[in-house]
């Protein structure tokens, strides 16, 4: 019986009572549970696998028409969009927009008030490229990805001569023709669902006016007549594209 008794203390100093056993077992099954179920927090990130976009987008371009009221009137417009991821947080986009509008047509023969006679049709085509950057690199953060852009690009009116701007002598008419254009501005991306993506941005545009060589001359009582104008128009757009 002594020798009995002994040998049961023994195992109970070694693996204590059997109660005590089995907590330790439990314990260590959730030690091993525990850093599995860790692992699997949502993330508020989300990576971008797909690196090429294609989509349609609109919006509402606001014009500043120059010192002579040359320029296009503020109008709506339409376009097309493809975009490449190109390293890291990076991504270059190709824009073709077109905006139809009108414009005035002035005669710097008449008096100061009253040089307008008319509004004749413009058709703006707008190729353009831009190289933006992400805020959130390659991911969205609840699905969402703001970036600033930057882009060069070049203006072309197609429409044709109108009947009122043929009353005018050639070198009083104005031409839009093929002008330089420059944009920058700030947008954030909306990724609802794996391949689609929505767009919201707000941008600057500027682009060069050339006076008509008329508005130079001496006997038309002008001064001041600068060659050429800068002038500016904000941009407001809403898009969608798909992610491939």
């Amino acid at each position: 019986m002594t020798v009995h008794r002994t040998t049961r203390a023994a195992r109970w100093t070694l693996w204590g009572p059997p109660s005590l056993s089995v907590l330790a077992l439990l314990c260590v099954g959730l030690s091993a549970v525990a850093p599995a179920g860790a692992q699997q927090i949502p993330s508020s990130y989300r990576y971008l696998d797909d690196g090429q976009q294609t989509g349609v987008f609109g919006g509402y371009l606001n014009l500043t028409r120059g010192k002579w009221d040359l320029g296009p009137r503020s109008a709506a417009y339409a376009g097309g969009r493809y975009s490449i991821e190109v390293s890291g947080p990076l991504f270059a986009e190709g824009l073709l927009t077109y905006v139809p509008t009108t414009r005035n047509v002035v005669d710097p023969r008449r008096a100061e008030g009253d040089r307008s006679i008319g509004e004749t049709d413009v058709h703006l085509m707008l190729a353009s490229a831009r190289l933006a950057f992400s805020l959130t690199g390659r991911r969205t953060w609840r699905r969402i990805a703001p970036h600033i852009f930057a882009g060069t690009g070049v203006a072309i009116d197609v429409a044709d001569m109108s009947d009122t701007e043929e009353t005018l002598q050639p070198e009083d008419r104005f031409e839009f023709g093929t002008t330089f254009a420059a944009s920058a501005g700030a947008g954030v991306r909306i990724a609802p669902a794996s391949r689609i993506m929505l767009r919201l941005e707000g941008s600057m545009l500027l682009w060069r006016l050339n006076t008509p060589t008329g508005f130079g001359d001496p006997a038309k009582g002008l001064e001041n007549v600068a060659e050429r104008e800068w002038t500016r128009g904000f941009g407001f757009t809403l898009g969608a594209a798909f992610r491939f």
